[in-house]
């Protein structure tokens, strides 16, 4: 790359910096803690996000559209609020939540500003982007077709490489970690293009994303929100997981050919138990459950709610035997738990060893399918399918 501030034009700060979940009538549902420097109040929840974010008065149809197609997104640049510039985007959540990310791009903006001041590419400029693009929370990297041709200092320290010829040494296949299906620098670009997919690389969370910066070069950026996903991905009542984390730590596990086995637990007759005590009392038995379930598995087991009274669990690294007498032990545990309120209750499993041939719907069907029929057998047990 000749001009090194096409690249810097492309990055324009894809890093994210705070998020508003709202739902269908734009209502704050939950904010990180950072939104209130770019408002002109503090936010509540509940509160009107049109109010406080005035420049989506008259986009109203545009944003609605956004819960019921995830491929639609809506974006205004260079926002400026309380004296920062700011991209603010919505983009599809589920659907009956939309997320307002705002990136803060006020350095780069004021930079690329004070740049302007130079005529031509002198060596100084070249040498004052360099820096910029070696501050950047992302991690850089520029492709020319199936080569990686340009890294930034972030993304050499996290790979722990020196030099930008070392990627091919190492064999780092970035795309591989997105889709294991990838054969490509340009096959990653048709993917990402014009949208973001988050990434799981080390056991960190990234954002990925890519812009076309000549006919023949293509920037990703890496952006790492480990936290923020974390924080957006768990189940506000129960505090297990969402499927959507759960289905990132499931698809990592079948793209890197690991062992594994897959659990989908569900509480038996809880409708019962929702006409008999109240949904109130549901609720509490829902909390006591997942409590029970996470105080009993390994930090590396992956517990999610998948809906309902319906949950999941992967067991990594882990063969059929010792799982089956862990789920075992789990469904001893809620037999015999006194439970608040109700006292008793128990629950069904079903489970499924990771197969080479398996993708992710094929082994959630797998185990979905053992789970009903460990409740045809009559409940509080269970049951293991085969390929």
């Amino acid at each position: 790359m000749k001009n090194i501030q096409k690249i810097l034009n492309a990055v324009l700060s894809k890093n994210i910096v705070e998020y508003i979940l709202i739902d269908k009538n734009f209502k704050i549902l939950d904010k990180s803690e950072g939104v209130p420097q770019y408002l002109e109040r503090m936010p509540k929840l509940g509160d009107d996000a049109l109010q406080l974010l005035p420049e989506f008065v008259g986009s109203e149809e545009d944003i609605l559209a956004i819960f019921e197609t995830p491929t639609f997104s809506f974006l205004l640049e260079s926002v400026y609020k309380n004296d920062y510039y700011v991209n603010v985007s919505v983009e599809h959540y589920d659907e009956n939540v939309a997320l307002i990310l705002l990136h803060n791009i006020t350095d780069i903006t004021l930079t690329q500003q004070k740049l302007l001041q130079y005529s031509n590419e002198s060596i100084l400029m070249n040498n004052t982007l360099q820096k910029i693009l070696d501050s950047q929370n992302a991690l850089l990297f520029v492709t020319n077709h199936e080569e990686i041709t340009y890294v930034n200092e972030q993304f050499m320290e996290y790979f722990s490489i020196n030099r930008v010829n070392e990627v091919k040494r190492r064999n780092l296949k970035i795309y591989q970690y997105l889709d294991g299906k990838l054969d490509g620098y340009d096959a990653l670009f048709e993917r990402v293009n014009s949208k973001e997919e988050y990434v799981i690389i080390n056991n960190d969370t990234f954002i990925l994303q890519a812009s076309c910066i000549e006919s023949t070069h293509r920037l990703f950026t890496l952006t790492k929100v480990t936290k923020l996903t974390h924080d957006m991905q768990i189940d506000t009542l129960t505090g297990a997981y969402k499927k959507s984390y759960f289905n990132s730590h499931l698809e990592k596990l079948i793209r890197e050919k690991k062992e594994g086995v897959l659990v989908v637990l569900d509480i038996d007759d809880f409708k019962k138990i929702n006409d008999t005590y109240g949904h109130q009392v549901g609720d509490i038995v829902l909390k006591e459950f997942a409590s029970l379930i996470k105080e009993n598995i390994r930090g590396t087991d992956i517990f999610a709610r998948w809906g309902g009274e319906e949950f999941l669990l992967l067991l990594e690294d882990t063969n059929v035997e010792n799982a089956m007498m862990k789920v075992e032990r789990l469904r001893v545990l809620i037999d015999t738990h006194v439970f608040t309120n109700i006292e008793h209750m128990t629950a069904s499993f079903g489970l499924a060893k990771k197969e080479e041939s398996d993708d992710i719907h094929t082994l959630l069907h797998r185990a979905d399918k053992a789970l009903y029929e460990a409740k045809d057998a009559g409940k509080n047990r269970l049951q293991f399918k085969k390929l």
